[in-house]
């Protein structure tokens, strides 16, 4: 009776993550980040500027200010999921909805906030 042994280690079919993929996610999360970042900035200076003559109440621009900074926030974590979504298979369709969730409410944040500082 021969015993069957499993085969060894290497001759295993691999079931990980493809290498090219996870820095592929790792850039993509990096450059969203960065470009989330960038544009935050531009945003948080048309924001404080926005009421250069003073035509608003100072409750309703630090609304606008708020407003846009919280949807900014928003869309920039959305850029972590879909980074993540890249290289991991099983949670994909999670983490592209989570994606989506955030980026959708970031924007509808920010755009309920211009609008309620116009009207």
């Amino acid at each position: 009776m021969s015993e069957s042994l499993p085969p060894p280690a290497d001759s295993q079919p691999k079931s990980g993550v493809s290498v090219p993929m996870v820095i592929l996610g790792i850039l993509f999360i990096l450059v969203w980040l960065t470009g989330a970042t960038m544009l935050g900035v531009v945003k948080f200076m048309v924001g404080v500027m926005a009421n250069d003559s003073g035509a608003a109440s100072s409750e309703t621009h630090l609304g606008l200010i708020s407003g846009l900074m919280g949807g900014q926030a928003l869309t920039a974590t959305a850029g972590i999921p879909a980074g993540l979504a890249f290289f991991m298979r099983a949670a994909r369709k999670k983490l592209l909805w989570a994606f989506a969730l955030l980026l959708v409410s970031g924007i509808i944040l920010q755009v309920l906030s211009v609008r309620s500082f116009f009207s």
